[in-house]
């Protein structure tokens, strides 16, 4: 009976594709992390949403005659800069008085 040849790891480990130049891939370990804390400062005018003199109703209800006015002159326009036209426009009015 013919002794069969001996094969080393590092040709096996090759010939399975599991290992490249005899190194053998290791998974990367998750870092640690610890859960970022809230700021405890409290926050100044700039950061917090400014208050508005103007009510959204008011504001929603001159844009609805802005866009009424606008389609029946045929206009180009949308929503939006019907929105900020009528803030616009009441703000405008609210500084005369």
């Amino acid at each position: 009976m013919p002794k069969k040849a001996k094969v080393n790891d590092n040709e096996k480990a090759q010939s399975d594709g599991a290992a490249l130049n005899g190194n053998t891939a290791k998974p990367t370990a998750k870092k640690a992390r610890s859960p970022r804390k809230k700021a405890t400062t409290p926050k100044t005018g700039a950061t917090q949403k400014e208050k508005s003199p103007i009510s959204d109703e008011a504001i929603r209800i001159r844009a609805y005659f802005i866009s009424e006015q606008r389609e029946r002159l045929a206009i180009p326009g949308d929503a939006n800069s019907d929105w900020i036209e009528a803030r616009r426009q009441l703000l405008a009015e609210l500084e005369e008085n």
